[in-house]
């Protein structure tokens, strides 16, 4: 981890969702999926590889929210974003913590190879570790973002809030990307504000003093 001035990067986030939490994304269910013995290990290697191939990075950056109300949020760093969803999580917070997460290209890469190449079971279980890998890394930095701020007697929004989710246009993940710099974490941005590789996640979450 290295600290640039408001900007905290992690090379390698020890993050790994749980198996039933990849499973579900499979369409697996708890309750109504009966898998033999065989194919339970045949899947848990196919995991553990993709596990592997992950290696997440992050990086988040805190800011002081200057200008609110219930349409749009200012920070400090010059960023406002419209939106009455965000606007509503934000309405009891004093500063903003904008994050990322990714996974390496090479399973991104791995994920199109085997799928092109006729062996697309095994690119769905690869897709569904990357997802659940990243968004577990961003729960970890939440964590220890908490841990950070609650000697400050502060915490974050329960919730967090994605571009492209509620009445947050997408094109907010461009300003998010160059704020944060994400070219750091190997990531790229498209013309369409779509994160290359796609397995990565941007969110902002509040600041918040403890009742």
């Amino acid at each position: 981890m290295y600290d640039s001035g408001k900007l905290k990067y992690f090379e390698y986030i020890p993050s790994r969702p749980s198996e039933g939490m990849i499973l579900t994304r499979l369409g697996y269910r708890k309750t109504k999926t009966v898998l033999d013995e065989e194919y339970k290990k045949k899947l848990n290697r196919m995991i553990n590889e993709g596990f592997l191939m992950c290696k997440t990075r992050g990086i988040f950056g805190r800011y002081a929210i200057i200008e609110k109300n219930d349409k749009y949020v200012k920070l400090e760093n010059g960023l406002t974003f419209e939106g009455t969803g965000l606007a509503k999580l934000l309405n009891n917070s004093i500063e903003v913590v904008l994050m990322a997460s990714t996974v390496r290209r090479e399973i991104t890469d791995k994920i199109h190879y085997e799928v092109e190449n006729g062996n697309a079971s095994f690119g769905v279980v690869l897709d569904a570790v990357a997802s659940e890998t990243a968004d577990a890394a961003l729960d970890w930095m939440v964590d220890y973002i908490n841990n950070l701020i609650r000697r400050e007697g502060k915490t974050l929004t329960k919730m967090r809030y994605s571009p492209g989710y509620g009445d947050l246009p997408l094109f907010n993940q461009k300003k998010i990307f160059d704020a944060l710099g994400l070219e750091k974490l190997g990531l790229s941005i498209t013309e369409r504000y779509m994160l290359v590789p796609e397995k990565s996640v941007i969110a902002i979450a509040g600041i918040e003093g403890i009742e």
